[in-house]
């Protein structure tokens, strides 16, 4: 499109574009057509994609996006290509899926795999380090499962779906708050948290007979808050 044709008052080019007004009745026709084409292909994808997505899902989805733009809108794009480029695509994912399922280096290579974050009540720096997770991040997250310190936990899963599989202490001990530093409960005046410290770095609890001097004996950092109990 030549910038002479652009003017400002053309109100024709505003409302229709570049195409005749008949195209408009044309689009509403191509999207209803793609629409009941996509149902069936998302059906045929499988459960899954109506769930939480994987990484390779998410690509799909998008992807699927990419095909149907330009039919449904275009004049001079045709909608039995783009129908192709979609049972394409759903027999791509279905190989793929196949593939994971038979091998699980593809399946790894496809989802990626789990990783422990949590133990016993310390935090797996190196493994958050790992999956770009900062440590304000995987508070919120353990906050939005009603957690308040990190004593709570035995194990916390990060899935290859995105998701905290989290596994509790049958007995809570004193551990690291996940609540925002001005939120968090003063220090423990009487019971098993008066007196403990936690590293606000990882989370672990020194013992008192534990001598590190002022440094964390599981990360050396020399970061410390009171623990907590509830």
């Amino acid at each position: 499109m030549k910038k002479e044709d652009i003017v400002f008052s053309d109100w024709h080019r505003w409302v229709f574009g570049m195409a005749p007004p008949s195209f408009t009745g044309e689009v509403a026709l191509r999207a209803l057509v793609l629409f009941l084409v996509m149902l069936v292909i998302i059906r045929l994808l499988g459960r899954r994609m109506k769930g939480q997505m994987s990484v390779s899902e998410l690509a799909v989805v998008l992807t699927l996006g990419a095909i149907i733009a330009g039919p449904m809108q275009i004049p001079t794009a045709g909608l039995l290509p783009s129908v192709a480029v979609l049972v394409a695509v759903l027999s791509m994912h279905r190989l793929s899926n196949w593939l994971a399922f038979k091998y699980r280096a593809v399946e790894l290579a496809q989802q990626g795999d789990l990783a422990l974050l949590v133990r016993d009540g310390c935090l797996d720096l190196a493994a958050l380090q790992r999956q770009a997770l900062s440590q304000e991040q995987l508070f919120g997250q353990l906050r939005n499962k009603n957690i308040v310190q990190l004593g709570e936990l035995r194990r916390v899963y990060f899935e290859s779906n995105g998701r905290l599989s989290i596994y509790k202490l049958p007995a809570p001990q004193p551990g690291l708050s996940v609540l925002p530093r001005a939120d968090a409960p003063p220090p423990a005046a009487e019971g098993p948290a008066q007196g403990q410290r936690a590293c606000a770095t990882c989370g672990h609890v020194p013992a008192p007979a534990d001598h590190a001097g002022t440094h964390c004996l599981r990360c050396g950092a020399e970061n410390w808050v009171p623990a907590v109990l509830a």
